[in-house]
């Protein structure tokens, strides 16, 4: 349970998460609409590296490490810590062969995607050492990490914005300075516990049969799709677009960021309250809390979508004349952004064990739903895709992923009938 006072954590987190967002507006007003457009495609790269979480590591060490914290044996999920950077580390040089051989993606030259490549590992290192102050249940210590973060980031990108014009400066400032604060973390971390940075890398090159591979790889694969499915209407739009359409999809997209931050930050509390529900209540009880908060988000956010159109609509012919293209996809995309924010039929399936059915619901959704998408662009007499495709792409994802989750939850959460033995019928 979260204590009174720990409850500060969640505005300084919103306040830390509100800066990351308000940031990409910063650098749109900034940057010129091409580096704009780069630096989103940038941002798409990195993200899309912190799928593979250290090879599935990440998930491996949310799980297990607040079970050996309480048990008082904590040197396994730091070793295992020590791993998962490891592994990160060697995801990025594996990766930067591709920029290193003259490759280009997401229409970045190759020294623009090394620095998106590296802009990714400060992502995944910094979400690695932060665990830690999760899993030992101190909520406002992992707040401050962020909000800490958070201003130096937007300090720094900022300054290399202003200064260059450059969206590769702007990345690799951005990736500087997270790097930097992770070390400082880790560094705490390993001087809190009475030991050193060199001994756990040590065990950790020692240790490398003691980890749960099995699991690991569950976990990386659940990763993967999801995070496929989240983003693929961006790299689809990132590949076929030149850099200016690119951009203002980009811009329009930052309602999705918001939406999923903000379902981010309400499962925080929701996912451990679902939890206690099911372990205390059983499964009914849990999907009837998740039933209750799904859609109780949905209804607001179609309520608040009406006004959010016309403040956004005004905003954007106001400030940012030059991405007024992005708002004819603006319905689409707050749509998108409500279906995403109400979603928490996934939490209760990974809370019950039913992680394996939500990656082939996703595997599923996901690719049926980019396979008609496709056929449907090829059938037109011209092809040439437009900004609406790609935003009815991420629609029609966002609808097919929640009603798949909800109607599986639906499913798993009826208890099954007792059967009656024939010996024992009266």
């Amino acid at each position: 349970m979260i204590r009174p006072k720990q409850l500060w954590y969640l505005p300084v987190l919103a306040a830390a998460v509100g800066m990351m967002m308000l940031r990409l507006l910063a650098m749109a007003q900034v940057l010129e609409l091409a580096e704009f457009g780069r630096y989103s495609a940038g941002l798409l790269v990195s993200t899309t590296f912190c799928m593979l979480g250290c090879a599935g590591l990440q998930s491996l060490l949310q799980r297990d490490m607040p079970i050996m914290a309480a048990r008082g044996r904590l040197l396994r999920p730091l070793v295992l810590t020590m791993q998962a950077l490891l592994v990160a580390c060697a995801c990025a040089a594996f990766l930067l062969a591709v920029p290193a051989a003259g490759g280009e993606l997401a229409g970045l030259k190759a020294g623009v995607l090394a620095v998106a490549i590296l802009h990714g590992l400060s992502q995944q290192v910094f979400l690695v050492v932060t665990v830690e102050s999760r899993s030992l249940g101190e909520p406002v210590r992992y707040a401050a990490q962020n909000l800490w973060r958070t201003l130096a980031v937007v300090a720094a990108g900022a300054a290399a914005a202003m200064s260059t014009g450059s969206a590769t400066w702007t990345l690799a400032c951005e990736a500087a300075v997270t790097l930097v604060v992770s070390f400082a973390i880790v560094r705490e971390i390993a001087r809190r516990f009475g030991t050193r940075l060199g001994a756990l890398a040590g065990l950790a090159q020692r240790r490398w049969r003691q980890v749960d591979w099995s699991a690991a790889s569950v976990f990386l694969a659940i990763s993967v799709v999801s995070s496929v499915a989240a983003t693929v209407d961006r790299w689809f739009a990132a590949s076929l677009l030149d850099v200016a359409e690119f951009a203002l999809y980009a811009f329009a997209g930052i309602v999705l960021l918001v939406a999923q931050s903000a379902q981010a930050m309400i499962n925080a509390a929701v996912f451990p309250a679902l939890a206690r529900r099911h372990a205390l209540q059983g499964s009914r009880a849990a999907f009837a809390s998740s039933a209750r908060v799904s859609l109780a988000l949905a209804a607001a956010g179609v309520v608040l979508c009406v006004p959010a159109y016309f403040l956004i609509d005004s905003a954007v012919q106001r400030w940012y004349p030059a991405y007024a293209g992005g708002l004819a996809i603006l319905p689409l995309v707050l749509a998108a952004g409500v279906v995403r924010l109400s979603d928490f039929w996934s939490s209760f399936l990974m809370i019950c064990g039913h992680e394996r059915r939500l990656l082939a619901l996703h595997l599923g959704a996901g690719f049926g739903v980019c396979a008609a998408w496709a056929l449907a662009l090829l059938s037109r007499p011209a092809p040439a895709p437009a900004l609406a495709d790609f935003a009815w792409l991420a629609l029609a994802l966002a609808l097919s992923v929640h009603a798949g989750a909800a109607l599986v939850a639906l499913r798993v959460s009826r208890p099954g009938l007792p059967r009656v033995r024939m010996e024992e019928a009266p």
